[in-house]
């Protein structure tokens, strides 16, 4: 997967962009119903291969974090056509949305005779205090001095490619990467490289490297990282 991770993008004017053959509007989950969320909604950063192989695929914003596991299995129950550019399918990246709708609120607001929004006390409190401090559920990337504590290695492996068996692999190379709600790795990017060997080998360590999953506030986030890695 990280060597395909290397190969080139797509960077010219494309045909038709990523397509879904799927739905990404589906109903919102059941313990969130009755928050009255305005237009709940989770985006997705992917990367999608001209096979449609999903190489990579972070969420970027949300209006409530507690939607990003139901977002999750949308995103994987869809299938993504890749982009074509000259007729051809490349691999490129894209943007998606994943958007939720209440089928009681809908009836409701086309007109049908139906309740809506919960009649428990329970169902009440627990939409006022949400619509008093909605902008603390909100999902979206923060900087590493917002986290609650620093981020953290748990798990690296240091991998080496060496091309050939009597040629050492040496040299510097800086990478540019986003550790999401988790803690893996997503959406690396080589600001610098000595040469292709070293390239290889720290984007094949970060394949193998887990980090603590960052938190502000208690909720997820995600952040960007850059880190430098030494070979030979």
């Amino acid at each position: 997967m990280v060597l395909a991770l290397i190969s080139s993008l797509s960077t010219q004017a494309q045909d038709t962009p990523i397509q879904v053959e799927g739905s990404l509007n589906v109903l919102i989950p059941a313990n969130l119903r009755f928050l009255s969320i305005d237009n709940p909604y989770v985006e997705y950063r992917v990367d999608v291969g001209a096979n449609g192989t999903l190489f990579d695929a972070m969420p970027t914003k949300s209006n409530h974090h507690d939607l990003l596991p139901a977002a999750e299995e949308v995103l994987q129950s869809v299938t993504l056509i890749p982009a074509t550019q000259d007729g051809e399918p490349v691999r490129s990246r894209a943007n998606l949305r994943v958007t939720f709708y209440d089928a009681e609120q809908r009836a409701w607001q086309s007109g049908a005779n139906v309740p809506f929004g919960g009649s428990s006390p329970f169902d009440a409190t627990r939409r006022r205090i949400h619509a008093n401090t909605a902008q603390n559920f909100a999902y979206d990337r923060s900087g590493q001095d917002e986290l609650d504590s620093p981020i953290a290695l748990l798990r690296a492996t240091k991998r080496v490619y060496q091309p050939q068996e009597d040629v050492r692999t040496a040299g510097k190379c800086l990478i540019e990467f986003y550790i999401d709600l988790a803690g893996e790795v997503c959406f690396p990017r080589v600001l610098e490289s000595d040469n292709e060997e070293v390239t290889i080998s720290a984007l094949l360590t970060l394949q193998e490297s887990h980090f603590t999953p960052p938190r502000k506030k208690g909720r997820p986030t995600y952040v960007k990282i850059r880190q430098r890695f030494v070979f030979g």
